[in-house]
C-alpha cells in the first residue's frame, strides 16, 4: 500500500482536487482509500444512539454494521495519536491511501493553492497544485510515481 497526501488552507479546493483524484484513480482500476484529518472535537456519533452509549459505558472500540456500510470507531481519549502510517495500515483493501490534511506527517504530498513558504521549506511537499487549472491526469501520475510505500 502507498500513501500520498493533499494539504492546503482552502478545504473546499482541497476536497474538490481530492475528489477528482479519487475519480481518476478509480477509472484506472486502482483501489483507493481516503484518510481525512477531522477537526478537534469531531464525533460522528450522537447521544442516545446505541453505539454512543456503548462508548460512554467504556467500550474502547465499536463496530457499526449495516448491509451497505460498516464503520469502526476507536476511542482515542488518553492514548497517543496514531501516525498516518498506522492509520493507513487499517485500510486493508487499498492500493493507495490519499491523505487529506496531516500536514506535519512526512509522507509525500501536494499543496493545493498558493505555496505557504519559499521552495524547500518542507521536503515532503513535492508539488503545488493550482485548483483552477488542474490537470488531474498529471496529478494522478505524480501521486502514483511519488507515493510512499507503507508495509502492512
Amino acid at each position: 500500500m502507498k500513501l500520498f497526501g493533499l494539504i492546503g488552507e482552502d478545504e473546499g479546493q482541497r476536497r474538490d482536487v481530492l475528489l477528482r483524484l479519487v475519480e481518476e484513480l478509480s477509472k484506472r482500476k486502482i483501489k483507493v482509500a481516503t484518510l481525512h484529518e477531522a477537526p478537534l472535537g469531531f464525533d460522528p456519533d450522537k447521544p442516545g444512539k446505541d453505539s454512543y452509549e456503548h462508548r460512554k459505558a467504556g467500550a474502547s472500540e465499536v463496530l457499526l454494521m449495516a448491509p451497505h456500510l460498516s464503520a469502526l470507531m476507536h476511542e482515542n481519549a488518553g492514548r497517543p495519536s496514531a501516525s498516518v502510517e498506522q492509520l493507513a495500515r487499517s485500510m486493508t483493501g487499498a492500493d493507495l491511501v490519499l491523505v487529506d490534511g496531516f500536514s506535519n506527517s512526512p509522507h509525500p504530498k501536494a499543496r493545493v493553492g498558493k505555496p505557504a513558504c519559499a521552495t524547500g521549506c518542507d521536503a515532503s511537499v513535492i508539488a503545488t497544485i493550482d485548483p483552477t487549472g488542474l490537470d488531474v491526469v498529471a496529478l494522478t501520475d505524480l501521486a502514483l510515481a511519488r507515493a510512499q510505500e507503507v508495509s502492512r
